[in-house]
């Protein structure tokens, strides 16, 4: 799990990040990003025992990241720049 924080936070909080995943005026970090895959987590979870959704883990692929990336942004009020 960690090295799947890592990955995330490479992205959206490292001093070397692709893009800026802010709140306000604060980049996100691993405590947030760990918030976010506990929301993955449980949405996997369901998914498993649900014939409508169509949720899987990718072992940590981009579309994994993607998809916290998109549970901060909703859930956690996120904001994307780049």
């Amino acid at each position: 799990m960690n090295e799947f924080i890592n990955y995330v936070y490479s992205f959206y909080g490292a001093s070397d990040r692709l893009y800026d995943l802010t709140y306000d005026g604060k980049l996100v970090t691993k405590e947030d990003i760990f918030a976010a895959v506990k929301v993955y987590q449980q949405r996997l979870f369901n998914a498993y025992f649900s014939e409508n959704m169509r949720y899987t883990w990718g072992g940590g692929d981009s579309l994994d990241r993607e998809r916290v990336r998109d549970i901060l942004i909703d859930n956690f009020h996120f904001t994307l720049a780049n």
